[in-house]
């Protein structure tokens, strides 16, 4: 793979990370157990490029493990990781070492009772990554019914169909 492309993809990884977790492990939205739909948009899909779908069975401690695991990634890279929860609403900003770039990362995660959630984020870059100043990010997730046949609660199928369980991944350093 380029390296122009891997390190884009690295960067895009990252918004990606902060804007689909923004809650504090201590304080994760309350999620429907089963199958979750996501779809993923990121502003440097080509236009007409149909979004990244990928599912998750969730059950309440997956649910918790799945944002554990986004803060434990996080915190070697990020010398700030700030979530604010009134409502329905998490806010959050991080402040990120990616190479020589500083990444500051803002997202908004609305939760519509536990069936629901959509997640804005936006990312910028400084020095600008690979050319890259920024980038914005949108998850869009629903809850889907009960989950499939011969599926365990914290298994991820990604946007290519490669199935992954968060349970036993753990980030590096713990």
């Amino acid at each position: 793979m380029p390296v122009n492309i891997a390190a884009r993809l690295v960067a895009l990884a990252l918004a990606a990370l902060v804007t689909a977790s923004p809650a504090a492990a201590q304080d994760t939205p309350k999620l429907r157990p089963g199958l979750w739909e996501v779809s993923t948009r990121t502003s440097t899909q080509a236009a007409g490029e149909p979004a990244a779908r990928s599912t998750m069975c969730l059950d309440e401690a997956s649910a918790r493990e799945m944002f554990r695991f986004t803060q434990g990634m996080l915190e070697g890279m990020c010398s700030k990781f700030d979530v604010r929860h009134t409502g329905d609403r998490y806010v959050s900003e991080a402040h990120c070492r990616l190479g020589d770039s500083r990444v500051v990362a803002h997202s908004t995660m609305m939760i519509t009772g536990d069936t629901a959630y959509r997640t804005e984020g936006r990312s910028t870059y400084d020095p600008p990554l690979l050319g890259m100043k920024e980038a914005t990010t949108t998850v869009e997730a629903r809850h889907a019914g009960p989950c499939g046949p011969g599926q365990r609660p914290g298994d991820i199928t990604t946007a290519t169909g490669q199935t992954i369980n968060i349970l036993t991944l753990k980030p590096a350093g713990r």
